[in-house]
């Protein structure tokens, strides 16, 4: 623990701990919250509150990207390029969340 967090509340420690976790699983901080019980608008709150303390890097808040679309060979095949150079692709049936994910996680390549 370095020396912000040894002057963080409880409450910001309790934010803390659940702003780790949720990032440790991977999810969204919507599913997160949802499924640990958790106040959304409380967790956004509570993270931009350690992040204008230094305690969290600043994300960047914005999820879209400018993106090319290209026709693909067969209509269950799909590429996105992003911005960045990174290509995604898949076939057939994605889960709306997983693509999210994926996409979000590639977006912070480079």
């Amino acid at each position: 623990m370095d020396q912000v967090e040894h002057t963080l509340t409880d409450r910001q420690k309790y934010w803390l701990e659940h702003v780790k976790a949720c990032e440790a699983s991977g999810k969204i901080i919507a599913d997160y919250a949802r499924e640990h019980d958790l106040d959304l608008k409380s967790m956004y709150a509570g993270k931009r509150n350690l992040v204008q303390k230094g305690v969290l890097p600043h994300t960047r808040t914005s999820t879209f990207q400018r993106m090319r679309t290209a026709r693909a060979q067969s209509s269950d095949d799909w590429r996105i390029q992003l911005p960045n150079g990174v290509s995604v692709g898949f076939s057939g049936t994605v889960d709306v969340r997983a693509l999210t994910q994926v996409l979000t996680a590639a977006a912070t390549i480079g």
